[in-house]
């Protein structure tokens, strides 16, 4: 092997996400599109599973026409940081130019509206939070018994805690499970009633609709709408919108 391929070798296993990330940056302030597109899927590929890397691939992929894959971007990047104006703004404005007007889904279940203002990671962080006072009140009221001091073990902060906590920890599921969506990438998809030649056709979807994941059977999805329509389509028709999932090219 000449030393220009084992250089070239050794540069693509030393590429980091921020290296990618950098060079996506840079091709889309240069308006090199495409080229923008492909680092910022290496980004993703790499690990780089960050608000920053889907708003900067959802601006690309929107610039290149493929606002299904924007949509789906964009939708990865809310769920990491629903608090971020920019991917709002920009869901908005797609959403008002797809052709099929279906409403804009939840972040969250009505019950735990609060997660539509937090990601994940702070759900997770709020429960570990609260765990901690719970034990950490406990312990202290357990050190002062024992110095001779009166009053309960279990004092209110330690079941508020607690409370809190397991609050925290279901909402974030809720949360998590709740947006297991799909966006429709393919100029137009026909959703059907089952798999196999015994399915009939029930309504049509087109790029950048978004739908919930219902099931996944094979290479066909499972979707559902919100007004309770539900049908096949191909996979490669669709974007998961979990953020962990990998972003097909």
């Amino acid at each position: 092997m000449s030393s220009l391929a084992m250089t070239l070798l050794l540069g693509t296993a030393l590429a980091s996400p921020q290296q990618s990330y950098d060079q996506g940056l840079t091709a889309l302030r240069e308006g090199r599109h495409e080229v923008a597109r492909d680092h910022l899927l290496d980004a993703v590929e790499q690990g780089g599973a960050d608000p920053h890397v889907y708003h900067a691939l959802g601006n690309a992929l929107y610039r290149t026409g493929d606002k299904g894959g924007a949509t789906a971007a964009w939708r990865r990047g809310q769920r990491l940081a629903p608090r971020n104006g920019d991917i709002a703004a920009n869901l908005d404005r797609v959403r008002k130019q797809r052709e099929d007007r279906l409403p804009a889904p939840s972040l969250a279940p009505w019950a735990f509206f609060w997660m539509a203002f937090l990601s994940p990671r702070d759900g997770a962080i709020l429960a570990s939070a609260f765990s901690v006072l719970a034990l950490g009140g406990a312990f202290v009221r357990t050190s002062l018994r024992r110095r001779g001091r009166p009053g309960p073990v279990v004092g209110i902060e330690t079941w508020l805690g607690a409370v809190l906590a397991l609050l925290m920890a279901l909402s974030t599921q809720a949360a998590v499970q709740s947006d297991r969506g799909v966006v429709i990438r393919a100029d137009e998809v026909r959703a059907r009633s089952a798999l196999g030649p015994e399915g009939v056709e029930l309504f049509a979807l087109h790029a950048a609709a978004e739908a919930s994941l219902l099931e996944q059977a094979g290479d066909h999805v499972l979707i559902g709408l919100d007004d309770e329509r539900k049908g096949w389509v191909s996979a490669d028709a669709v974007v998961l919108t979990d953020p962990s999932a990998p972003f097909p090219r």
